[in-house]
């Protein structure tokens, strides 16, 4: 037997109380009879809740503008720009310069932190003209305590760059792209 569906509203309502199987019993016996008008399952019918109850229940997710999202069907990351129908069920999707209209939220999922941020780096080199982490000799980078230096040797097979000073060989990871080589105003 499939879990039912249900809003973040109605999981929030079942999710209020921790349950004996008796009380289980009670809510399922006096759902037909509609006591508690506020309630958010007030139109469900006791085989419902029962179901919700007994085999379990999934949340549908709830989408508005700028969440981050991830389309399933090619597991692409976007940003949502407009729901549609003000309704959550249908959404205008950004990525990048790509805009994708009016998308099923049945097509959807949230990003994770970690793919949010894979993806804000992947457009930020992008919008470079580069491939991410892509550094050059002559971008300006800094490790994040104030020190800005030039890089002057790159080894993209070990992921490190080089440059004058006490610490002079520093991996991807540590360092972060100031300003791209073609864009210096110094030079």
């Amino acid at each position: 037997m499939e879990k039912i569906q249900v809003t973040q509203k109605q999981a929030d309502w079942l999710e209020r109380y921790e349950l004996t199987q008796e009380q289980i019993d009670h809510y399922i016996n006096i759902q037909p009879y509609k006591k508690r008008p506020d309630s958010p399952i007030v139109d469900w019918d006791a085989a419902k809740l029962a179901r919700a109850l007994y085999v379990g229940y999934e949340v549908i997710p709830q989408y508005k503008v700028g969440d981050w999202v991830v389309y399933v069907p090619d597991n692409s990351i976007w940003e949502i720009t407009k729901d549609t129908y003000n309704d959550g069920t249908h959404i205008n999707l950004m990525n990048g310069n790509e805009i994708m209209n009016v998308v099923s939220a049945n097509h959807l999922r949230h990003a994770t932190p970690e793919e949010i941020q894979q993806e804000k780096k992947r457009r930020f080199w992008e919008r470079l003209g580069r491939e991410v982490d892509e550094y050059r000799q002559g971008d300006i980078v800094t490790t994040g305590f104030g020190n800005y230096t030039s890089i002057t040797k790159l080894e993209m097979n070990k992921k490190s760059v080089y440059f004058d000073g006490p610490e002079a060989e520093r991996s991807f990871d540590e360092i972060y792209l100031v300003a791209p080589e073609e864009q210096r105003m110094d030079k």
